[in-house]
């Protein structure tokens, strides 16, 4: 893309927080593409280590590819870059030696008011070098105001403070919201109670909803009206679109049958999954999957982690390959060949029971003050607990104990556990025919409207 010849009638797109926002919302604008040749479909990705959850084999990015004609991204200068294809962002977001070493004296200059003059000074100089380097890929932002249609988001995301500027370029263009993982958040539980009066209702977005329990919490958190609003399930459960991720994957299971317990994992750097947390779910999931059930185990990290070497302390190094492996396939292939999966926390856990695989949240809360309070969510047993298992689209796990017969009762009757939860999904999230074609069909219609 050349900045003197500029795309026009522009959708973009803001990866934010994580890849996951890219899975939520890849059907709708598969569909946007196939359906309007004539736009042009930029994605942004705001921190330059967002670029590192970019993995060229993942099926996501190649059918990404297919899609977006730029790729806009933050580098560790500041600046915005663009490049045309994931491979070339990824090459230009390296960093050579001598900037890994600036950036980290830089980031322990800052620690102290003394020197932090210093670091200023040096990461100005840093700044201005690289903006000599890559004048030729900084990216022209009022492209946004002048031939951008619409920007596809999760309106979560605005607040963020590296988000906050970025998103002033797009005060006048339309925004369409779907959440980055698939989550009711607080259970449906509305905790304001302060109404909003009409006139401060937002209406520069519409918000899609995977359930119609997140409504009030999308009205008094966003200031959405229900008017703005629509429940459309969730878009990539749609069965279309899951078969058509699985043949998008060459590289399939290599071999592991559905002898292995899916491990749907998350980085352990909060209170209520810290490292020794972490550490001691792994090595009772170690004890159930080993010695209990005689089962291998694969593991798919969460998109924003990185190998701790907690998974090879816990499992070995000299079993890796035999006992366990990491894997970087879509959750759709492995959750299906898996006998069923444990998860700390994730929205994925919603797609494995749209897929028909049960799962077990491991996750203990008792005694952190964050988490067990008046306020928390509690299960039958009265333990506190997240949305997932508040609403039963889980199978909860405070202990080994718990995790073991859970275990137990699916290797004996999966039909009955998976029937159980399915019941609960179809509760909670409606399931409509062709929900993406509808979605993006609205989305040109409420653009056309705009603009007329």
């Amino acid at each position: 893309m050349n900045n003197a010849a500029p795309l026009k009638n522009i959708v973009f797109f803001l990866c934010s927080p994580s890849m996951g926002i890219l899975d939520n919302w890849l059907p709708v604008i598969w569909r946007l593409k196939e359906k309007r040749e004539d736009l042009k479909f930029i994605i942004i990705f705001p921190k330059a280590n967002h670029v590192d959850q970019i993995h060229l084999s993942n099926v996501l990015i190649i059918l990404a590819a297919k899609i977006f004609d730029c790729v806009v991204f933050k580098s560790h200068a500041g600046h915005w870059l663009y490049a045309e294809t994931f491979s070339q962002v990824k090459v230009k977001n390296k960093l050579t030696r001598l900037e890994w070493f600036l950036l980290r004296i830089i980031k322990k200059l800052k620690k102290w008011p003394i020197s932090g003059l210093v670091s200023g000074l040096i990461q100005y100089g840093y700044g201005k070098l690289c903006k000599f380097r890559d004048r030729k890929y900084l990216y022209d932002w009022e492209l946004a105001e002048k031939h951008g249609v619409c920007i596809l988001y999760d309106v979560y995301e605005e607040s963020k403070p590296f988000n906050v500027d970025l998103m002033k370029k797009f005060r006048e263009i339309p925004k369409f919201s779907i959440q980055h993982g698939i989550n009711i958040n607080d259970g449906g539980v509305l905790r304001y109670s302060e109404k909003l009066l009409d006139g401060d209702y937002r209406k520069d977005i519409k918000a899609y909803l995977f359930s119609p329990k997140e409504c009030p919490l999308y009205e008094h958190q966003y200031a959405i009206h229900k008017s703005f609003m629509k429940v459309v399930g969730v878009p990539r459960h749609t069965p279309d679109w899951m078969n058509f991720i699985v043949a998008n994957i060459s590289d399939k299971m290599n071999g592991l049958s559905n002898d292995f317990i899916f491990i749907i994992s998350r980085p352990a750097n909060t209170n209520y999954h810290s490292y020794e947390r972490k550490k001691k779910a792994l090595k009772a999931i170690k004890r159930l999957a080993w010695i209990d059930l005689k089962k291998k185990i694969v593991v798919k990290l969460h998109p924003k982690e990185i190998k701790e070497g907690l998974y090879e302390e816990v499992f070995g190094n000299d079993t890796y390959g035999d006992k366990w492996v990491y894997s970087n396939l879509h959750p759709f292939v492995l959750g299906k060949e898996s006998a069923f999966a444990i998860s700390f926390y994730s929205g994925v856990v919603v797609d494995m029971v749209a897929l028909g695989v049960p799962t077990i949240e491991y996750l203990d809360l008792r005694g952190i003050p964050e988490c067990d309070n008046s306020e928390s969510l509690r299960d039958k047993k009265g333990h506190p607990v997240f949305s997932f298992r508040y609403l039963d689209l889980v199978l909860g796990a405070s202990d080994y104990d718990q995790m073991k017969a859970h275990a137990m009762e699916i290797m004996s009757d999966r039909e009955t556990v998976i029937n159980r939860l399915q019941a609960r999904y179809n509760e909670l999230f409606p399931r409509i025919e062709n929900i993406n074609e509808v979605i993006a069909q609205d989305i040109l219609s409420f653009v056309s409207k705009k603009r007329e």
